[in-house]
């Protein structure tokens, strides 16, 4: 099992080599600079004072040392500062991430406890009303946009909930009570595509799993049904489903942008959102980065996840 882990930890890093040069290319490569943002309009200032602020930052430098310099600051924990606070990026992002985090794995549970039921029931007995039902609620997920529901739940809950209408994110730490208050309402609409998602899965691998042998030779021996359902059936379902899992917790993450400015969460989409509209690139590189790194990671933890669901994939 350790050279199994080992062996998807050392394929984990070029991948993450190359998520920094994708984030960094990706800012270098728009029009414009650090230097010219930070000028704005402002005509007095000098070329050879802008020179001094090229070199001051390093932009007179060719772009793979650049590269460099900045990979050997991330390597030591220094992502930056931030043009227009002047905070370090990191701080940025540890008061942000918290409040991203909490939504993205609200919404993960949820889906999770309503969908694998869910679809196992739909498999178990297929083309019942059951069936109908779960496949019903699966195609709604798909199709209901997440700013559509979120905006559609604000107006529900301002009418009809007034208690649950008021966003307001209190940590929950500081209060339980008025942060699970403050965060169901956003956790529900992240919460509802992926729940679909996994319903439908959930469904597609019980259906294949049910027709295997080991699972007719488990009912011939006698094994109740629920035994069956959840020793034989279940477990070999977890692969597929785990897989989508970790895949759709990514796009969870880029899902939370949308559904925290909906709601207008403090998180890591309204960090990333203010960024850009404020031309505020190292803090938007930096915030990309992360998020792509916290996805690798997260895929990481999945692959090796896979050795304790079967342990044949341990020696592969």
């Amino acid at each position: 099992m350790g050279q199994y882990a080992i062996r998807r930890v050392l394929i984990a890093i070029p991948t993450m080599l190359g998520v920094t040069i994708v984030a960094f290319l990706m800012i270098h490569l728009i029009p414009g600079n650090i230097v010219q943002v930070m000028l704005g309009t402002r005509t007095n200032v000098t070329p050879q004072q802008i020179q001094q602020l090229y070199r001051l930052y390093g932009i007179d430098q060719p772009l793979y040392l650049q590269y460099w310099h900045w990979l050997s600051q991330l390597l030591r924990g220094n992502l930056g500062f931030s043009l227009r606070t002047g905070l370090p990026i990191a701080t940025l992002i540890s008061q942000s991430f918290g409040v991203t985090a909490e939504l993205a794995l609200g919404a993960l549970v949820v889906a999770v406890v309503v969908a694998v039921p869910l679809g196992m029931v739909a498999a178990l007995y297929q083309n019942s009303p059951w069936d109908y039902l779960a496949r019903g609620v699966a195609l709604l997920g798909l199709i209901i946009p997440n700013f559509w529901l979120g905006t559609m739940l604000v107006m529900v809950t301002s009418i009809y909930f007034p208690v649950l209408s008021v966003f307001n994110y209190v940590p929950f730490l500081t209060n339980p009570m008025v942060n699970v208050k403050d965060m169901i309402v956003p956790i529900i609409t992240l919460a509802l595509s992926l729940m679909a998602i996994i319903t439908r899965m959930t469904r597609s691998a019980v259906l294949e799993t049910i027709q295997l042998d080991h699972v007719r030779t488990a009912r011939a021996k006698g094994l109740k049904q629920f035994a069956v359902n959840m020793r034989h059936v279940l477990r070999n379902s977890l692969i597929p489903i785990t897989t989508i899992v970790g895949l759709q917790f990514g796009y969870l993450l880029g899902g939370a942008i949308v559904v925290e400015n909906v709601f207008s969460l403090p998180g890591m989409g309204r960090l990333i959102v203010d960024a850009i509209n404020q031309r505020d690139y190292p803090v938007v590189q930096s915030s990309i980065l992360f998020v792509s790194a916290i996805f690798v990671l997260v895929n990481l933890v999945v692959d090796i996840s896979y050795g304790f669901i079967n342990p044949q994939i341990r020696y592969q």
